[in-house]
């Protein structure tokens, strides 16, 4: 494993790990605040600082290559959050990340048709082993829960219409990386979510509390993170060999569910979540042993 590729499993790894921090904040927010209003602000709030920590003043600073695909980043970004959020009140922090894997599993496949990308064998063998992770772990709530409620069924709708949102966000991210700065992208990408969100702001705004805006700041500053350790991970290597390594948030998920929501799997969702992290690690292992180089 060369450097490049060091540095894109470190950065996709970073990515996931402060997205599932993201999930946990999103389902602690959406229970109270809108998510159409949690969204805009921390879009509006890290477009703010890109702006201000990048622009120095000079728009030649920050300026974009191709505006019309930040406009529609932000209306991907925008969809699939909101999606997302709601996702959650039905479902929980596991289960929403177990749907979302569908995201690198479908983006592996369209990366090798849109640009032409040649995953090696082993990247088909993780996407076997981590659908079948996913199966096992959703399969407990789908089948005892479904025909008794319809909240699995209302979670798993807005969660499927987050995945195809974020694949085609991730096309999109890709093609921007190719042509485009990360500065760029740090300020067009919450800039265009916090317009777009703009008029809806009339018919949800609420007062906050201070908890509230705490919360909101700190999700914003992960946003931040996330979008810039997206970028460096998408400019070092293929979607297809890094999209495998997304399934280890399956780990980071469950654990802060345990912890701060005090959410259990079963049995068949640990073994789900055990054939996911194997995945994960031997398809690491598989990337550093590629190129013979330790």
């Amino acid at each position: 494993m060369d450097k490049n590729q060091k540095a894109a499993v470190f950065w996709i790894l970073s990515d996931s790990f402060i997205l599932s921090l993201m999930l946990l904040l999103g389902g602690i927010l959406g229970k109270s605040v809108s998510p159409f209003q949690v969204v805009f602000l921390v879009n509006a709030m890290a477009a703010i600082a890109a702006i201000t920590l990048f622009s120095k003043g000079r728009w030649e600073n920050i300026r974009p290559t191709n505006m019309s695909l930040h406009v529609f980043r932000g209306a991907l970004g925008v969809s699939s959050t909101v999606c997302l959020f709601y996702a959650l009140q039905y479902l929980s922090l596991a289960e929403v990340t177990a749907i979302n894997f569908f995201v690198p599993l479908i983006t592996s496949v369209l990366s090798v048709y849109i640009f032409k990308e040649k995953p090696e064998h082993y990247v088909y063998g993780a996407i076997v082993l981590n659908l079948a992770g996913v199966l096992l772990m959703l399969s407990p709530k789908l089948l005892n829960e479904v025909g008794n409620s319809e909240s699995p069924l209302t979670g798993l709708a807005f969660s499927l219409c987050a995945v195809t949102a974020l694949v085609i966000y991730n096309v999109n991210l890709k093609r921007i990386g190719n042509a485009e700065k990360v500065i760029p992208q740090m300020v067009f990408g919450p800039l265009y979510s916090a317009l777009l969100l703009l008029p809806v702001m009339y018919f949800v705004w609420t007062p906050l509390d201070t908890g509230s805006w705490l919360l909101i700041v700190v999700y914003g500053a992960l946003l931040i993170t996330k979008l810039a350790a997206r970028f460096f991970a998408f400019n070092k290597s293929d979607l297809s060999k890094l999209m495998p390594l997304e399934y280890a948030q399956i780990l980071f998920s469950s654990i802060l569910g345990y912890l701060f929501l005090n959410q259990t799997q079963s049995v068949l969702g640990l073994v789900g979540i055990a054939l996911i992290v194997l995945s994960s690690v031997s398809h690491l292992l598989f990337m550093h042993f590629e190129n013979k180089q330790f």
